[in-house]
């Protein structure tokens, strides 16, 4: 009888646990500002995972300190695969400037969720097209002001790899985000804004985008133009994606990458992928090591030119 007793308590408790494990909240820390597109994306993903999984799913923003507050809150939770963090293409470039408070090796890579093109904002009245643009930052050099978010960002970082293609040149104004330095654009304050394309309609037809750096046309901007049409052999893309805990059990981190995937996969986040003019990015855990390796020796190299690192 005594038995009986204690196989019913153990299987009580194992049930218990088993339900307490699907109530508990998933976590999703960022840090990029409320209502920012990284935040939009993650909480239109969020809600989907959610459905799947029957647990809440949680976006909690943490700004400041180029993403590295979020960074420290991943750092500090328990490694139980209950807590994501999710960043994006600056990880490798921010955290070898001086007075990083992390490595990019810190973190377990989970998944690349999504591409979005870069693209260069102009006020229309000021610049016609990208040769417009193009002669400006080649005759008058450092006195174009161009204005993104971070300095030694992905986005100054690719800029200054378009300038040299084309021989011209550029003054960086650092913003604490890309709507900012579009905002200055049409204020008339900065000559260009280098942003992503997943912005576009809170801001055109006031502001105009001259060029985009993906592979092909997007359906939502069909006059503007890539990179490589205007002959600059370039195609970049701004990649948002996931983070998880070192240290956190293989089964736990395969589980929350099936959970995302079948949440991308999902026809609402399709169809909101399509409505941003962003890219399922989706690829291998070993292959998001590889393209993180080779991005930080990239960025390493033009950090240095920057003369912000040694």
């Amino acid at each position: 009888m005594l038995k009986k007793i204690t196989t019913l308590f153990f299987l009580l408790l194992a049930s218990s646990s088993i339900c307490f494990a699907q109530n508990t909240p998933l976590r999703i820390v960022h840090g990029s500002n409320a209502g920012a597109p990284q935040d939009v994306m993650l909480r239109i993903l969020a809600d989907e995972m959610s459905k799947i999984s029957g647990r809440p799913v949680i976006v909690d923003a943490r700004p400041g300190a180029s993403g590295q507050i979020a960074m420290t809150v991943l750092k500090q939770a328990p490694a139980d695969g209950n807590t994501i963090f999710s960043d994006g293409t600056g990880i490798t470039s921010i955290l070898q400037l001086p007075g990083h408070l992390h490595q990019w090796t810190d973190f377990e890579p989970l998944y690349r969720i999504q591409l979005d093109p870069f693209a260069i904002y102009v006020l229309p009245e000021r610049f016609k097209d990208f040769a417009a643009l193009k002669k400006e930052m080649q005759v008058n050099k450092d006195k174009v002001r161009i204005g993104g978010y971070a300095i030694g960002g992905p986005f100054q970082l690719v800029l200054m790899q378009i300038a040299e293609k084309m021989n011209g040149s550029f003054s960086w104004i650092s913003y604490d985000s890309g709507a900012k330095a579009v905002v200055a654009v049409m204020g008339d304050q900065i000559e260009a804004a280098m942003s992503n394309v997943s912005i576009a309609a809170t801001y055109l037809p006031k502001a105009k985008i001259v060029v985009q750096t993906g592979e092909t046309r997007l359906p939502q901007l069909p006059d503007v133009p890539t990179l490589k049409e205007l002959g600059i052999d370039m195609v970049r893309y701004h990649w948002r994606g996931m983070f998880i805990k070192k240290g956190t059990p293989e089964p736990l981190i395969d589980e929350n990458f099936k959970l995302i995937n079948a949440a991308i996969k999902s026809p609402r986040f399709q169809t909101y992928l399509k409505e941003s003019g962003t890219i399922d990015g989706t690829m291998s855990r070993p292959a998001m090591k590889e393209m993180l390796t080779e991005q930080a020796r990239t960025d390493n190299i033009l950090l240095k030119q920057l003369d912000l690192v040694r």
